[in-house]
């Protein structure tokens, strides 16, 4: 028999949701609301589709290694070369590469208590040490990093806006941070919901890339682009030599040959995503009011999902929202237990929510009465 290793033990894994399909079946109901996964309630650019649809007798072919024609387009829009640019199966797995590529024996990275899980994934993959700090506010103590720093520190990890509480570091700070962070020490900035920030303050990720040679810009088109399903983001590595570096540890046709195509499409297609961005603003502003009639403590957002922080378990009200067809994601294994993250949908998808939320309340108030 082959020995399972001792370490994969300890191993944290992500747990995906249950597929619709599945949940349908097992709550004997036809009408299920997924508002866990952050996905755009509003599907697919039509470009992207239309591209997919006419490439699809293409897939005999494999994919372009280097995503070759997405690549320029990406070094046109950012005025980046090209050889500073790395696209891959979405962002998380980026992620999981540079994390193993540059994390050495006993190196660290750091992040913030209530953040992206993937990057205490990543980091237990390599021998390196993942180290923590505490929010402030539920959002970012860059201070409180700047601290932790050492010696034995390699990557910094920054999710802005934050996934799951959805805050936002502002420009100024983020200033400050960066000239303070030692050139040994790669931030990693993670933009995966920058399409949904309003606010005019946020420290656009390309502006960092001329003057930081250790910043790293990670972007996706899983969330406003509407391509969850495709799998693919990208890299902007400051230093084309890292980017270099990183991939020796890329697998051959990463990207797929349809996904490829359909975010070339997508970037293409200005309409949707800012038809997205405003829909996604009605959103939230409904969810607020709503929630603020319920008497709920939430966190407003710069992304396209709200962390809600009830005064009685959350794992229960996600339990018994599921029963209910409406699918919210519990925040425990973001290091977050306390509360729930409930994606902004299309407006019915709102109302459903909230009624079901509203539905639960009151049981869980009969119940402990």
């Amino acid at each position: 028999m082959v020995k399972i290793p001792e370490k994969l033990e300890k191993y944290e894994v992500y747990v995906p949701g249950k597929p619709l399909e599945e949940a349908k079946r097992e709550l004997g109901i036809e009408k299920i609301i997924k508002l866990a996964s952050n996905e755009n309630p509003f599907g697919v650019s039509p470009k992207a589709v239309e591209v997919i649809r006419k490439e699809a007798e293409n897939v005999y072919l494999y994919p372009d290694t280097g995503s070759y024609y997405l690549t320029k387009k990406l070094s046109s829009l950012y005025g980046i070369p090209e050889e500073n640019i790395l696209v891959g199966p979405g962002s998380a797995v980026i992620i999981k590469w540079i994390t193993f590529a540059l994390i050495d024996d006993g190196e660290e990275g750091i992040t913030a208590e209530k953040t992206f899980l993937i990057y205490r994934i990543a980091m237990q993959e390599t021998r390196g040490k993942f180290v923590t700090v505490p929010m402030k506010d539920y959002g970012y103590d860059l201070a409180s990093i700047l601290d932790k720093l050492s010696e034995k520190t390699k990557i910094i990890f920054i999710a802005n806006p934050n996934n799951p509480t959805g805050t936002l570091i502002k420009r100024r700070e983020f200033d400050n941070f960066m000239k303070r962070v030692p050139d040994h020490v790669l931030v990693l900035y993670d933009e995966a919901y920058r399409e949904y920030i309003d606010d005019p303050e946020h420290p656009r990720g390309e502006d960092y890339l001329k003057d930081y040679p250790n910043f790293v810009l990670l972007r996706t088109f899983s969330k406003a682009y509407g391509l969850a399903g495709m799998r693919i983001g990208y890299a902007i590595f400051a230093d084309a030599k890292i980017k270099e570096a990183v991939w020796k540890v890329v697998p051959p046709f990463p990207v797929t040959f349809l996904a490829q195509k359909a975010a070339i499409a997508a970037l293409g297609d200005s309409e949707f995503v800012e038809m997205s961005f405003r829909e996604n603003l009605k959103g939230k502003e409904y969810l607020y009011r709503e929630l603020d009639r319920l008497g709920l403590k939430f966190v407003r957002s710069q992304a396209n999902f709200i962390f809600v922080i009830p005064p009685t378990d959350a794992r229960e009200i996600v339990r018994r929202l599921f029963k209910k067809g409406v699918i919210v994601r519990h925040t425990r294994a973001f290091g977050a237990p306390e509360g729930f993250r409930v994606t902004v949908g299309s407006m019915e998808q709102n109302k459903d929510f909230i009624k079901a939320l509203e539905d639960v309340l009151e049981e869980i108030s009969r119940d402990s009465h």
